[in-house]
């Protein structure tokens, strides 16, 4: 009787292992202005399981001293990194899809993280994979230990544009 016993509570845990829910992500939602996720057939999962590619976070390095990069600026306006990596790869697979930028304007939400694009002269514009190489160098310079992050950049090759993830709406 005890092996029975033992038996069907080894059979139960692996069925409810089996049995386990999909995990649930925040919604990417694209910045006014640019492509649905649908018209990329991409979804939300697909965003955040892409993670950052290796190959890539050496090519942070690569934006040089246009703008000097920044973390934070307080502890308020950390967000997940995990929301940044998924809108950092929303803008990468834009590629040269124009991101235009005026005052604080909004790229891509995943969650709480916000990624903006700000001119420092009017208005400016990138390539959207150049805007997300931006971000990049926030991810790869600004995440702390407990995963939170925030900070900006210029996007890649263009100094007057510059790329910010924040837990704050502007």
């Amino acid at each position: 009787m005890v092996n029975f016993f033992a038996s069907t509570l080894l059979n139960l845990a692996l069925f409810q292992g089996t049995m386990a829910a999909p995990k649930v992500y925040p919604v990417v939602i694209p910045g006014p202005g640019l492509p649905s996720l649908a018209e990329l057939n991409l979804t939300s999962a697909q965003l955040y399981e892409m993670g950052v590619p290796e190959e890539l976070s050496a090519r942070g390095e690569l934006l040089g001293k246009r703008f000097e990069g920044l973390c934070g600026p307080a502890e308020a306006a950390y967000t997940n990194v995990n929301g940044l990596i998924a809108c950092f790869n929303y803008l990468r697979n834009l590629g040269t899809q124009s991101c235009v930028a005026g005052e604080n304007t909004v790229m891509c939400t995943a969650g709480d993280a916000h990624v903006y694009g700000h001119a420092l002269t009017g208005t400016a514009a990138s390539y959207c994979s150049d805007v997300a190489l931006g971000l990049l160098w926030v991810i790869d310079h600004c995440t702390r230990p407990d995963q939170s992050c925030a900070g900006a950049q210029a996007a890649n090759g263009n100094g007057d544009l510059i790329v910010g993830g924040y837990n704050i709406r502007w």
